[in-house]
């Protein structure tokens, strides 16, 4: 059993009575008829917490719903999901809001946390009613898919969401500087495509850093692509800003040549970034300079990603394989598990101002049953996403969810038909 919170890390057995945890420990003795769950070499931690998703519904359902994404993240151990707002029309009030809640209540799975716009229609030039949702409990506001270029809007927006400690999570992007397909450099010149610079992020991130320091508000800047934009983020020069930052696992296990092998199912937005720069930084996630790693779930209908490179769409799916990639490459450079899991929970949970699961005697019983050694694809497993849209999808994966609680048994071995 682990749980980054409290620091628990032991052998031991799991009661769980009417959806909460009645007895945890190495002399849990269940009662004589209670069902019991093998769990020998697997390990039991609280569900994660998944801070950026697109979930597609309204407007492109045919790429992801509601209820097929939740479903994608409970398989994926995610009992907790951010959902973005980059929708068509955008969740950018409080009818929106109502909407994915609605919907994502009838779905009956992981638990949805609405990020709606900074600005109306993510249009970039008027604020959202911050006031009006904060009512609601809405506390993470992104216009993700696109940065807010008005740099006086962004620093009202900041000021704004202090009023309610809330946080701006921000997708730093130079418009003027991007406007390729992948990473400039070797890559984009043999494939004779237009290339994305470095430049396009580590200038953004410089302007809100200073925001930032300048603003009460809390930022959060999502999907760093690259060692200088973590390096900015952490460097004295900004003073204290308390800007936290998050990274994506395919970021971490990939770097640019994956498009030689998968074409457009490897380009994203930032895009992979060269080897070198994907190693450095894997160390500085180890060293303890991100705060949190999260999916970027990015699901496309196939005729979408069967495009020429250029004109094909950004993103990948990515709720299925958040744990077993993030696990991978993080213990294998030498993180211990539930340092991992910091990152998976409580590290996104406390950026979103939410209260993380945790495993604890008289607490819900929202946790997770997981295999570290299984290995399996997910093109042999099937996925529940209603798209396929990643590099992942023939890869040998190693470690899988066995079965997933939220108060009661709602996912095992594969099977939702528990919920």
């Amino acid at each position: 059993m682990m749980d980054p919170g409290s620091g628990l890390d032991l052998e031991g057995d799991a009661l769980i009575i009417d959806g909460r945890f009645a007895l945890m420990g190495r002399d849990a003795q269940p009662p004589h008829d209670c069902p019991e769950i093998e769990g020998k070499g697997l390990w039991l931690f609280p569900g994660l917490v998944d801070m950026h998703a697109h979930l597609r519904e309204p407007g492109d359902e045919a790429s992801e719903t509601v209820e097929t994404g939740l479903k994608a993240a409970v398989s994926g151990g995610v009992t907790t999901v951010g959902v973005m707002p980059n929708t068509n029309p955008p969740m950018d009030s409080v009818a929106m809001v109502r909407r994915l809640m609605d919907s994502a209540a009838a779905a009956g799975q992981a638990r949805a946390v609405p990020i709606p716009c900074v600005t109306i229609g993510r249009e970039g030039n008027e604020p959202v009613d911050f006031q009006g949702l904060s009512r609601m409990g809405v506390r993470a506001f992104s216009d993700d898919g696109d940065p807010v270029h008005d740099t006086a809007l962004l620093l009202r927006s900041l000021e704004a969401v202090s009023e309610f400690e809330g946080v701006i999570i921000e997708h730093p992007e130079e418009r003027s500087l991007s406007g390729g397909a992948v990473n400039q450099g070797q890559v984009s010149s043999r494939m004779g495509v237009k290339g994305i610079p470095p430049e396009a992020e580590t200038v953004d991130v410089a302007r809100c850093l200073e925001l930032a320091r300048a603003a009460r508000g809390r930022l959060h800047l999502t999907h760093l692509s690259l060692p200088r934009s973590v390096e900015l983020a952490r460097s004295d020069l900004f003073g204290d800003s308390g800007v936290t930052v998050d990274v994506t696992p395919h970021h971490l296990v990939l770097d640019e040549t994956a498009v030689y092998e998968h074409g457009t199912m490897a380009k994203m937005n930032p895009p992979l970034r060269t080897r070198e720069q994907r190693e450095l930084l894997v160390k500085m996630v180890k060293d303890g300079m991100v705060d949190a790693v999260a999916s970027d779930h990015a699901p496309h209908s196939r005729g979408r990603k069967e495009l020429p490179v250029e004109a094909a769409a950004f993103g990948i799916a990515g709720l299925e394989t958040l744990l077993p990639l993030t696990m991978e490459v993080l213990c294998g450079s030498g993180m211990s598990p539930l340092e991992v899991l910091r990152l998976l929970i409580t590290g996104p949970a406390g950026i979103l101002g939410i209260e993380p699961p945790a495993l604890r005697v008289g607490g819900s019983a929202e946790c997770v049953l997981y295999d570290p050694l299984e290995e399996y694809t997910l093109s042999d497993r099937g996925t529940f996403s209603r798209s396929s849209n990643t590099p992942f999808m023939r890869r040998m994966l190693r470690g899988r969810v066995k079965a997933v609680w939220m108060n009661e048994l709602i996912y095992r071995d594969g099977d939702l038909a528990f919920s």
